[in-house]
This record gives C-alpha cells, structure tokens and sequence, in this order.
C-alpha cells in the first residue's frame, strides 16, 4: 500500500470514529480532498486536525458542535475566531470583550 492510501485509509478511520462519537451523518470531503475539509450534514465543516484532536483528545460529545456554533454566532463580532484547541481547553467569546 503507498503512502497516500494508507494516508486516506487513517483519515476514513478517524471520520469513522468522529461520525460514530457525535452522531452526525458525514457528507462529503470538501473538493474530493480526503483529509482536508469535512461537510457533515451540510451545516458543520471542520478540518482533519480538528476531527483528529476532538477524537485523541477524548472532547466531550457536541463541544465540537458547539465551538463551530460559536464562532459563527460570536466570532465575527469579537473581530476574530478561537481555534477548537483553545475552545476544548476553556476558551469562550465571552472572556474576549
């Protein structure tokens, strides 16, 4: 197997293992790119890092939800976004103003 599938091969296993973990239904890769950018029911979009850190990291069910959530509610006001680590570890729109 080259190094490329076995790539795509990690990437399916972990979308498997996100998609099980917080119930939603998987869409599609943004622009066919297995382990860039997931579509899940076509309203959440996150990067593989994002899918990776959420699983190895063990995040509560649905914090991943609610930090997209968030940013699209608050992130543009506060003038900027919080990345999901920071999110994970306690950081909140709220602690910004």
């Amino acid at each position: 197997m080259e190094l490329k599938e076995r790539y795509e091969a990690c990437c399916r296993e972990y979308l498997q293992k996100f998609v099980e973990k917080q119930g939603i239904e998987f869409d599609y890769w943004i622009g066919g790119t297995i382990g860039g950018l997931a579509s899940f029911i076509d309203q959440y979009f996150f990067s593989m890092d994002d899918i990776i850190y959420d699983i190895e990291h063990n995040c509560e069910v649905g914090l991943i939800l609610s930090w997209q959530d968030d940013g699209v509610e608050f992130g543009e006001e506060a003038g900027h976004y919080i990345n999901y680590h920071s999110y994970a570890i306690g950081l909140r729109y709220s602690d910004l103003k």
